[in-house]
C-alpha cells in the first residue's frame, strides 16, 4: 500500500465521518429535531382523539335534536319538570335511581 492509496482511504473515512456527524447533528440540533418530531406526533395523536370525542358529542346532539324535533311538547314538559322543578298540582314526584335515568325504550 503506497502513500496515495492510504491518503485516499483516509479521505474517504473523513468524508464518511463528516456525513455521520452531519446526520447526527441534524437529528438533535436542527430546528426540526427528533425530540420535536416526537412531540408533534404526540400532539397529533391528542388532536385526533379530541376530534373523535367531539364527533361523538356531535352525533349525540344530533340524536337529541332529532328527538326534540319529533316531540317538542315532551321536551318542554321535561325541561319544566326537571330543571325548573315545577309540577302540576296534585302530582307526586318519585325519584328514580341514576341507573334508570334516560334508559332507551325497546
Amino acid at each position: 500500500m503506497n502513500l496515495r492509496d492510504s491518503s485516499i482511504e483516509y479521505l474517504a473515512y473523513a468524508f464518511l465521518s463528516l456525513a455521520v456527524l452531519n446526520t447526527l447533528s441534524g437529528m438533535f440540533l436542527s430546528d426540526l429535531n427528533l425530540w420535536k418530531v416526537l412531540k408533534l406526533r404526540e400532539a397529533i395523536h391528542r388532536t385526533e382523539r379530541f376530534i373523535e370525542i367531539e364527533r361523538e358529542k356531535n352525533t349525540h346532539l344530533k340524536r337529541v335534536y332529532g328527538k326534540l324535533k319529533k316531540d317538542p311538547e315532551f321536551f318542554k314538559k321535561k325541561l319544566v319538570r326537571e330543571y325548573l322543578l315545577m309540577f302540576r298540582e296534585g302530582e307526586k314526584v318519585v325519584p328514580l335511581p341514576k341507573e334508570l335515568w334516560y334508559k332507551q325504550r325497546p
